[in-house]
This record gives structure tokens, C-alpha cells and sequence, in this order.
């Protein structure tokens, strides 16, 4: 049997942050003179009993997870350097986008497409509106043992496409008995309440009686947070200048240009020509308050201030169960079952809808109709600003002219989103003839389901009601009880889109001995797997139409599936004393693309105090259902300034598929240490590089419109304008962008300070990244350094960033903790390099344009526990302690949320919350 070394004992129990053995808890403890039992490494497919791997791993152990105060998945993912809200969605980030309660993980910031999610080494469902992710939310938090982060990626025992990295979340195995746990939160300044409750029951000894069945199940309800909630986020914009995220009012009067030639049919046609040139707004600047607006002293005209009613944090609601069943069928064979189901309802409230000729000219609605898609006033009308239009636009006065509204008597939008995931795994392991095996069929399942609840008007609707109304005052907030009650009655209610993505897998594999070397036993490892993924998006009648506000133009159902096949070979082979290699090759096969890619790994203990580590190897990602075939539908932007007019504002873009789409190639590299210089200290540096070529992206906006300025003839074609210039659509749909390059340095420590039976243990833990390089290249060979910047030297916002987040230049998670008997004390420092944000808002169109520096941000949370009542553990804890407050940021129109990032910083605040676990 083999025991355990000195080294291995001590790096895995006092660094396994650095190490990230796939161990058991049980297996953390054992004493170096006891045998241990060979067990799975995350990010190898051989057991072995000399678990330190060749691969950078981190484990979040249970105590870790009770020391973050998470409350869900998504939280607790935000305490690893290496996971980037670059290529990943929050719940906070999508507010106003449509995210549909996604929240997901990308490690190295390169996406969460290549950021492979297990639980217990097994592959989940990606969110089906969304096709690449993985909701981490969804993963049962009550049931979760510890994570294993393998910081290196391109497995070739889990998916050639794991490029970032992999996340494996181990639940709670041979759990026997019942612990139920609370928790409740108060953020200081309101809003964003949290409670929770949840309970754990297992029964039975795996060992002893030949079966264990654990149960697990959550409950959690969150509160919103609204911008008007939180004095940094309330207001879109300063009047100083530096900042500016103003949305159309009610009362911008635009001219009337209908097209007025018959057609073959002796029809006019309502669809529009131009969209019209701005005359302005007659109430400016010192009556923008009666239109529900406010005076933009940067524009110089009324401007809609939406701040005050987004969703910082949407309301949600989940609800998980999970399982597992084991049963020994013999010494040498087992059968198991495992899974969870989850339920999440995420509330998205928001501004009510804007109507302007950009927005309701995407509407294929009007032109079935035979309606003209814009709001008309007519020189009839009491409320026609002959005056301002006559001094404004000499050549309209007396003739009809577009006014743009905001609908505040329809209400605020709000839509809830009904996401149910499920995964299941049935299988056999076991030993045949001292071969260890495992055969698992899996099945996923994302049920994603949007519903308009209040605030969406059917267009043509309030369009057909609006347009040449002498009731209508384009003027006022509200308009009369009776044409208020006429507004509503234009609401859709129902539901808007039914997304089911589900894939069913065949894995099977085997490992062991092959044939003894003078320096050890050679080990093998062979496998291989069946997928079959099925995509079904099903938009309501409502959204098929195109004709409701906010939902932008059309959307067509769609039916996709296809047939993937895997086969990996692997080998551990001891080179010569102290030194081995890990060998590995993967070949992938899909419908329309293959690829077989290696992986080598080195490991070499010259002494017990240092480890020395390195790894190389390829990727291959071929691009999901969804970025192939989803169909290409015209949108709004974020709020963006077009440099050739100098409007800002929403305008229409192209989303969707393209099946012309490349796979994605990789080539990573990795070289590290980890050493113990002292009793009680460990050190891991892993320095690691990744370049991704073919990848699948989008266009930033501002990027493209300002290429485009330029005259560069790879983007000229992306934007269309109208005969006065008006942006009438812009291109971003996916396509393969030249690639990214990026490298760093990761850190993690373990030190044990003291312990003592007067004053308790110390122990000190810190885990930090240094992005050094990411290096994005376009289409067009335009190359954009993207750390720690969001704008480029001509102010084109970065596409590595272009759809929100940061790359950080420095990240890390320091804690300090404290245990004496029944008590312990934990105080954990967040920081974060600063970085350089988009210009100032007031800066002329032909620049210069200055990036704003935005300062370093840490924050401290502390936390007290108590275990001296039986069977009982009392928590205390508060969030953000020292109430610091987020730097004022720009930002490039990412966010429908102003003035802080909310991809860096937790709007919650100073939280102070309370948990109690009670065990029998």
C-alpha cells in the first residue's frame, strides 16, 4: 500500500488551494503513517495515490465556502482570481440585456464558452437561450463538498474545448444524517434582502451497509436593488461632463419624410426612407421635468434618465434538489445514480418603453399593416410646437412631424424569467481484474421560458392610437385618465420565448497499471463518449411578429441537433526518479469538423520541499447550436455615440447565428513550482499562457462605426445609414475573429502563522492572478491590448470588453482566520488593480480621446463563528465592512446600470447577514 510523504501531507493539507488534489474530505486528513486509497485527480482520468498532478489545480474547500458567505454559485465563483467577468454574465450584469437570469463563469476572461462546469467529473447542460454557458446557479450549493479548478486547460480527459480552464464541483458523498442551515441578509442603504434555508439528509454507510442515499434541497428568495436605491447609481449621467448614459425622452421632434410614390399596386408604402432628421426638443432646458425627462447639459437638449428604475441586482427566486444514490453490488462493482434539479425566476424591471422612428422601423408589423412606423403630430394637434418648429426647421412649419415617447402610462417593463435545469447520471464503476472502470449514461435538460408581465405595448397598437391624436400631448408625462387608460389597454401580456436545449452522453472509460519502468509503474487511462444535442427556440405568435417594444424585430422559431463523438488515451509514464510525464491525446468528432489534440505535462520532486511542474497542449472548440444556427434579427444597441452625427443613443443591430462559423484552435502552455520554504508554508507560481486562434466573437458597436468613419472596407459594409446619415442598422452578428493571445502569472499561499492551545490557530491563505498580456486580433488584423484598458487610442471600445467586465491587470483574495475552540474569526481583504475606463462624455468628436483612469478597489469582509451549543454553529458576518463605496466609472454603454461597474463591484453594499447550521 502507499503512504503518504512528509511533503504531500503537508502541501495537501495546508495548500490545497495550490495543489487541488481531487480528494475526498475524508482523504485530507489522513496521517502520513496510515495507507491511503488511490483516488481521481481533477484533470486526469488515473487514480493514483501520489495525488500531487503535474496540472495547477485549486480546491475551495468547505470551510472556504462557509467563510465567503456565498449564497449561490455565482457568488461564490466571484472569489477566484483566475474566473473574469470578461466572457461571463451576472446577475446584475444583465439587467436590461437579454440574459434570461443567466449568470456564468469565464476563467482566464476568455469566455464562458471555454470555461468547461462539472459536477463530480461530469459535464452539465448549457442554458439554452444561450447555448455556450453553463448557469452555475443551478448547481445545488447545500450539496457542494468543495470545487477543484483546474487552471489549465485543454483537458484531454474532459473536452478538448475546456481552453480556459475547468470548474468541478464535488457535492457531498457518504453523507449519513440530517443537517439544516439558514441564512438572512440586510444590505444597509435597502434592497437586494436575501434569505435562505436548506437541508441536507443522508442514510446509510457506504462501507458498511453497501449503500448511501444523500438528499439535498435549497430554497432562496432575493430582493431587487433599483438604481434610485444607491446615491452613485440614480443618475445617468453629471452635467460636469464626465460622464453621459441619457436615453430618448418624451418630445424629440423629428422631420416627417414618408415615402409618398404609389407602388405597382397603386399603394404608398409605409415603409420609411429616411428616418427622419432632428429638429430637437421645444421644452429645453428648462422644461424637460413636465415630459418625465431632465436637462443634458452635455447634448444640450431633454434627455430620459433611466437610472433611477433599473435593476441593479433583479429579484430571484430558486429552488434546488439534488441527489445521490450508491449501492455496492459487490467488493469490486457498484452501481450509482446522481443529479439535482433547479428552478430559478429571475424579475427584470426596467424604464418604460422608449418609441422613436430607429426603434419601431424594425418592426416588420407595420409594413403587413399598411401602418407608418412613427408617432405622428399633426399641425391640428393643440400640442404642435409651431413656433419651435418653424424657428428650428423653417422648411417643416405647418407640415406633420415625429415625436419620440416615452410610454411612463403603460408602466414599467418588467418580464420574469422561469429557467429549470436538470442533470441526471446513471452508471457503473468498479474493478475488473485490477482495472478501474466507469460506464455513466448523462442526460441535461435547460428549460428556459421568458413572460412579459407589464410595461411591453404591442407597437402598431400605440403607434395606430398615438399618431395624429389631438389628445395626444408628446409634451406632458402622463397623458389624461382616459387616453392613459387607452395606453395600457396596448400592453402585451404573455408569454415571449420557450428555449429547450438537451444533450444525452454515453462516457465510458477504464485506467490502470500497464507494465513496471526502474523509476515506477506505468499508468493508463483510455475513454470515450457519445453526445447527441438537441436545440428547440420557440418564440410566442407576439415575438414572431416583431411588434413588441423592447423585443426588437422578429423572431423565427428554430430546430437544431447534431450527433458528437470523443475518444481520449492517457498515460502517466515515471521517467527516471522523482520525474514523470503525463501523456494525453483527444480526438473530437462533429458533423461538419475533427480534430485530434495532445497534451503533455511534466513532474519533477527533486527533494520534499519543491515541486516542479509543466504542461503544453492544444484545444479545439467547435462552435455551439446556437452561434451557428440562431436566427439573424434586428435589436437595439446599448446606448452608444455615432462619431459621424454625434447622436447618441439605442440604435438598430443585427444579432444572431452564422453558420459559416470555424471552430476555435488553441495552444497553451504552462510552467510553475510549488515549495515549502518553512513548516507551515506553501507557495505555488504558475505562469501560463494561452492563444486562441479562429475565435467566435462579436463587434463591438463603437468599434465597428468608428472603422467604418475611417473608411476601412472591412467594416464600411457593417453599417447602413439613410440619406442624411442616420445610423439605420449595424452588423454583429457572430463571425471568427483572428484570435487572442494571453498570459500571466497565478499565486496562491497557504501559511499556517500559529498554533496554539492558549491563543488558537492562525492561518493565512491568498490567492491572486497577474494578467500580463491579452492581446485581441480582428478580422482585419487590427490589433487591441486589452489589459486594464476599455478604449483604444482613436476611443473605440475594446471588443475583448465590448459586452462588459475588465481585465484586470492584478486580482486577489487574502484571508486571515482565527480558531479557538468554539469560536473563529475570519477578515478577508478583495482587491483589484484600477484600470483605464472610456473618455469623458463631453469630449468633441474628433478628440482627443483620453481614457479616465479608475482607481484600485479592496474591500474587507468579516465573519465570527460560534460552535459551543451541541450540535449547533452560530454565523455572523458583514459584507463590504467598511462601507467602501465603487469608484465613479464611465464605462462604454455596456450597462443599462450608471456610474459604478457592475461586473466588479456588488451593489449589496455593507450586508450584514446571519446563518445557523444545525447537525443530527
Amino acid at each position: 500500500m502507499f503512504k503518504e510523504k512528509t511533503l504531500s501531507r503537508s502541501v495537501r493539507v495546508m495548500f490545497a488551494g495550490a495543489l487541488g488534489v481531487g480528494l475526498l474530505g475524508q482523504a485530507l486528513a489522513q496521517e502520513s503513517d496510515k495507507p491511503i486509497a488511490r483516488v481521481e485527480v481533477t484533470g486526469s482520468s488515473i487514480k493514483r495515490a501520489d495525488v500531487e498532478g503535474s496540472l495547477p489545480v485549486q480546491m475551495v474547500s468547505a470551510a472556504d465556502i462557509k467563510r465567503s458567505g456565498a449564497t449561490n454559485t455565482a457568488e461564490l465563483l466571484t472569489t477566484l482570481s483566475s474566473n473574469s467577468m470578461v466572457g461571463a454574465v451576472n446577475g446584475a450584469e444583465g439587467a436590461g440585456q437579454s440574459t434570461y437570469g443567466l449568470s456564468s463563469a469565464s476563467l482566464r476572461g476568455l469566455g464562458a464558452s471555454k470555461t468547461l462546469v462539472l459536477v463530480n467529473g461530469r459535464r452539465l447542460g448549457n442554458y439554452a437561450t444561450d447555448g455556450t454557458s453553463v448557469d452555475v446557479n443551478s448547481i445545488p450549493l447545500a450539496s457542494i463538498d468543495h470545487v477543484e479548478v483546474l487552471k489549465d486547460g485543454a483537458s484531454g480527459v474532459y473536452g478538448s474545448d475546456a481552453i480556459g480552464g475547468v470548474i468541478n464541483f464535488i457535492t457531498r458523498q457518504n453523507f449519513s444524517g440530517v443537517e439544516l442551515n439558514g441564512y438572512t441578509s440586510a444590505s444597509r442603504y435597502g434592497g437586494g434582502q436575501t434569505h435562505k434555508a436548506s437541508v441536507l439528509a443522508g442514510f446509510g454507510d457506504f462501507d458498511a451497509d453497501r449503500y448511501n442515499f444523500t438528499l439535498s434541497a435549497d430554497v432562496s428568495k432575493e430582493d431587487a436593488i433599483f438604481g434610485r436605491q444607491r446615491g452613485y447609481a440614480k443618475n445617468g449621467w453629471n452635467n460636469n461632463g464626465f460622464r453621459d448614459a441619457s436615453a430618448t425622452p418624451s418630445g424629440n421632434f423629428t422631420t416627417f419624410e414618408p415615402t409618398t410614390t404609389r407602388n405597382a399596386m397603386g399603394v404608398v408604402p409605409n415603409s420609411m426612407d429616411s428616418v427622419g432628421s432632428t429638429i430637437g426638443h421645444p421644452q429645453a432646458p428648462n422644461g424637460c421635468a413636465a415630459s418625465g425627462s431632465a436637462y443634458d447639459a452635455v447634448f444640450g437638449t431633454c434627455r430620459y434618465d433611466s437610472s433611477p428604475a433599473v435593476n441593479l441586482v433583479p429579484a430571484a427566486k430558486r429552488a434546488n434538489v439534488g441527489g445521490s444514490f450508491r449501492f455496492k453490488l459487490n467488493d469490486n462493482a457498484e452501481f450509482f445514480t446522481e443529479g439535482f434539479v433547479s428552478r430559478q425566476e429571475t424579475t427584470q424591471t426596467a424604464q418604460p418603453s422608449p418609441y422613436s422612428n430607429y426603434f419601431l422601423s424594425t418592426d416588420p408589423a407595420f409594413v403587413s399593416k399598411n401602418i407608418y412606423p412613427s408617432i405622428i403630430v399633426s399641425p391640428s394637434s393643440p400640442y404642435y410646437p409651431a413656433a419651435f418648429i418653424a424657428a428650428k426647421a423653417p422648411d417643416q412649419a405647418g407640415k406633420p412631424v415625429s415625436v419620440s415617447y416615452r410610454a411612463f402610462d403603460g408602466g414599467n417593463r418588467e418580464a420574469r424569467d422561469t429557467a429549470i435545469q436538470s442533470h441526471l447520471v446513471l452508471g457503473f464503476r468498479g474493478t475488473v481484474k485490477g482495472y478501474d472502470y466507469d460506464v455513466a449514461y448523462t442526460h441535461n435538460s435547460s428549460d428556459v421560458t421568458e413572460r412579459a408581465i407589464s410595461g411591453y405595448q404591442n407597437q402598431t397598437a400605440l403607434v395606430s392610437l398615438l399618431s395624429n391624436n389631438n389628445a395626444f400631448n408628446p409634451l406632458a408625462q402622463y397623458q389624461s385618465p382616459a387616453l392613459a387608460a387607452q395606453i395600457r389597454g396596448t400592453n402585451y401580456v404573455g408569454p415571449v420565448m420557450n428555449a429547450v436545449l438537451r444533450n444525452d452522453a454515453l462516457n465510458a472509460r477504464i485506467s490502470g497499471d500497464l507494465f513496471q519502468l526502474p523509476a515506477g509503474m506505468v499508468k493508463f487511462a483510455v475513454g470515450a463518449a457519445m453526445v447527441d444535442e438537441n436545440l428547440s427556440v420557440n418564440p410566442s405568435a407576439a415575438y414572431q411578429s416583431g411588434d413588441v417594444s423592447g423585443y426588437g424585430g422578429a423572431q423565427l422559431p428554430l430546430s437544431a441537433s447534431r450527433n458528437s463523438s470523443a475518444v481520449f488515451a492517457e498515460t502517466i509514464v515515471p521517467i527516471a526518479k522523482h520525474l514523470e510525464a503525463d501523456l494525453a491525446v483527444r480526438h473530437d468528432r462533429y458533423p461538419n469538423a475533427s480534430a485530434t489534440n495532445p497534451k503533455i505535462s511534466l513532474r519533477y520532486q527533486p527533494v520534499q520541499q519543491l515541486l516542479l511542474r509543466g504542461s503544453y497542449g492544444k484545444g479545439f472548440r467547435e462552435p455551439s447550436l446556437p452561434e451557428l444556427n440562431n436566427q439573424q434579427t434586428l435589436g437595439t444597441s446599448a446606448n452608444i455615440t455615432d462619431p459621424v452625427t454625434g447622436q447618441t443613443g439605442q440604435f438598430n443591430m443585427l444579432y444572431g447565428g452564422n453558420q459559416k462559423l470555424q471552430p476555435e484552435k488553441s495552444e497553451q502552455a504552462s510552467l510553475g513550482f510549488v515549495v515549502d520554504p518553512v513548516k507551515g508554508l506553501s507557495i505555488a507560481v504558475d505562469w501560463w499562457k494561452i492563444n486562441v486562434n479562429n475565435l467566435v466573437t462579436t463587434l463591438s458597436p463603437t468599434f465597428v462605426l468608428g472603422q467604418a468613419k475611417s473608411g476601412n472596407p472591412a467594416y464600411t459594409g457593417l453599417v447602413t445609414r439613410d440619406a442624411q446619415g442616420n445610423i439605420t442598422s449595424i452588423v454583429g452578428t457572430n463571425l471568427n475573429a483572428g484570435g487572442v493571445k494571453t498570459q500571466g502569472v497565478d499565486v496562491d499561499l497557504r501559511w499556517a502563522l500559529l498554533k496554539s492551545p492558549t491563543y488558537g490557530n492562525f492561518n493565512l491563505r491568498m490567492n491572486g492572478t497577474y494578467t500580463s498580456k491579452y492581446d485581441l486580433t480582428l478580422p482585419d488584423g487590427t490589433r487591441q491590448k486589452s489589459v486594464a484598458a476599455t478604449i483604444d487610442r482613436d476611443g473605440n471600445v475594446l471588443n475583448a470588453v465590448s459586452n462588459g467586465g475588465v481585465i484586470l491587470r492584478w486580482r486577489d483574495q487574502l484571508t486571515l482566520d482565527w480558531k479557538y475552540k468554539k469560536f473563529g474569526l475570519a477578515l478577508t481583504n478583495n482587491f483589484q488593480s484600477g484600470y483605464w475606463d472610456a473618455y469623458r462624455a463631453d469630449t468633441p468628436d474628433e478628440g482627443p480621446f483620453i481614457a479616465q483612469h479608475v482607481g484600485a478597489l479592496s474591500t474587507w469582509d468579516l465573519q465570527g463563528t460560534y460552535g459551543g451549543i451541541k450540535n449547533l454553529t452560530l454565523t455572523a458576518g458583514v459584507k463590504n465592512l467598511f462601507n467602501r463605496k465603487p469608484p465613479e466609472v464611465i464605462t462604454a454603454g455596456t450597462y443599462f446600470q450608471t456610474g459604478y461597474d457592475p461586473s466588479y463591484f456588488d451593489p449589496h453594499g455593507q450586508t450584514a447577514y446571519v446563518s445557523a447550521s444545525y447537525q443530527f
